[in-house]
C-alpha cells in the first residue's frame, strides 16, 4: 500500500509518517523545505519529495510521476494568528492558499493515480479551531471549515474512495511549542476534559485507522481528535 503524506517532514505529518511505515505500508513524505525533509527522510528511512502544495505545476507533476497510490494524508498547512483589524490580507491569503488550495491541488492531481474502490483514502486535516471559532486566528479557522465541507462534499462526489477529515485540538509541534512554554501547558491542559494536551501520536493513529481495512464503511466523516474540546463545557 502506498501513501503520500504532505507537510510530513514534522509535527503530525511525521508522525503519521512514522506510523504508517510500522505497519509495513510504503509512505512518500512531501514537504517545501528541503533541509528538513532531508533529515525527515534519513530518520525515517522512506521515499521523499520536495514541493510546494500551492505550486500547481509542481504539484501536477509529482503525481504525473507516480504509478499508482492508495491514499493520501493532506497535512500541509500554516496558521498566522491575527485580530481582523490588523489582518495582513497578504499573510492571511498564505494561509488560504496553503490550508484550502493545497489540499485542492494535491486530491485533484491524485485522483487519478487512485483505484476507485473503497480500500483507497483521503484524509484531509481539519481543526477543532472550525468549531470552537477561537477569536484572533485570522483566516485559518475558515480555511479549516472550508476543508471540512469539501471533505464531505467529496465523500460523495469521489465515492467509492473514502474521503474523511481529523480536527486535531490542542497538538504539541514544532509549529505550536511556543503556546505550551512554562505554565501555558498546564493552563492549557485544564480547559481540556481529559486534562491532557495531546501529542501528534494521538493523530496518527485515527489516521492509520481511517487509512485501514478497519474503516471500510466510513466515508465523509470529521473527526475530532482534542479530547473532548469541541463537546463544549462542563460549567455553566
Amino acid at each position: 500500500m502506498r501513501i503520500v503524506v504532505t507537510g510530513g517532514a514534522q509535527g503530525i505529518g511525521f508522525a503519521t509518517a512514522e506510523t504508517l511505515l510500522s505497519e509495513n505500508y510504503e509512505v512518500i513524505i512531501v514537504d517545501k523545505n528541503p533541509d528538513t525533509l532531508k533529515e525527515a527522510g534519513k530518520k525515517l528511512n522512506c521515499e521523499t519529495a520536495n514541493f510546494d502544495v500551492t505550486n500547481e505545476t509542481e504539484v501536477a507533476d509529482f503525481f504525473a510521476s507516480l504509478k499508482e497510490i492508495d491514499a493520501l494524508v493532506n497535512n500541509a498547512g500554516i496558521w498566522i494568528p491575527q485580530q481582523l483589524s490588523e489582518m495582513s490580507l497578504t499573510l492571511q491569503s498564505e494561509v488560504i492558499q496553503v490550508n484550502l488550495m493545497g489540499t485542492v491541488h494535491c486530491t485533484k492531481y491524485a485522483l487519478p493515480k487512485m483505484r476507485k474502490t473503497s480500500k483507497s483514502a483521503i484524509i484531509n486535516l481539519t481543526s477543532a479551531a472550525a468549531k470552537t471559532n477561537s477569536p484572533g486566528l485570522g483566516l485559518y479557522a475558515a480555511s479549516k471549515s472550508a476543508i471540512e465541507t469539501l471533505t464531505q462534499q467529496w465523500a460523495l462526489e469521489l465515492a467509492p474512495i473514502r474521503v474523511n477529515a481529523v480536527g486535531p485540538g490542542l497538538i504539541v509541534t514544532e509549529g505550536t511549542s511556543a503556546n505550551y512554554e512554562g505554565s501555558a501547558r498546564e493552563q492549557r491542559a485544564n480547559a481540556v476534559p481529559l486534562k491532557r494536551v495531546g501529542e501528534p501520536l494521538d493523530i496518527a493513529e485515527v489516521i492509520k485507522f481511517l487509512i485501514s481495512e478497519a474503516a471500510r464503511y466510513v466515508n465523509g466523516q470529521i473527526i475530532y481528535i482534542d479530547g473532548g474540546v469541541t463537546a463544549g463545557t462542563t460549567g455553566r
